[in-house]
């Protein structure tokens, strides 16, 4: 997974790769993010605003092969980034399947029942975005 400009970001902070400390890669990724994917940037900011406002686990439904869809799982989809959103955001961060993103308050609250995984596979998830999904 490419941040195509998180050099460019931790450069500005006057650091190198070599020099920065962790707050300063973590904030040039948040940089790198807000850049290279503001779309996925825009659905990951709301997920986590709505799970902070409401106290309650949130979801959404994108479509994985929308630019959208992609950008959401770049950032979600890989330790690091995820690591990086979820200490920003003070939530927990997942997935339910592939078009499927959720954030909790915390690890165990994005925890899922057996039925609840397979009515996450219900079969428009990917393809019609029914409101079931």
């Amino acid at each position: 997974m490419s941040y195509p400009s998180v050099n460019k970001h931790l450069e500005a902070q006057g650091a190198t790769l070599e020099t920065a400390s962790d707050a300063q890669m973590a904030s040039a990724f948040l940089a790198a993010f807000r850049e290279d994917l503001p779309l996925g940037m825009t659905r990951v900011d709301e997920l986590a605003g709505k799970t902070k406002s409401t106290g309650q686990r949130a979801m959404v439904t994108l479509n994985p092969n929308s630019n959208e869809g992609k950008q959401f799982s770049r950032l979600l989809g890989a330790g690091i980034p995820r690591r990086v959103l979820e200490l920003h955001h003070g939530v927990s961060f997942g997935f339910y399947n592939c078009c499927k993103g959720v954030a909790a308050l915390t690890r165990d609250a994005l925890e899922m029942t057996l039925r609840g995984q397979i009515e996450a596979q219900h079969p428009n998830c990917c393809g019609l975005l029914s409101e079931r999904c």
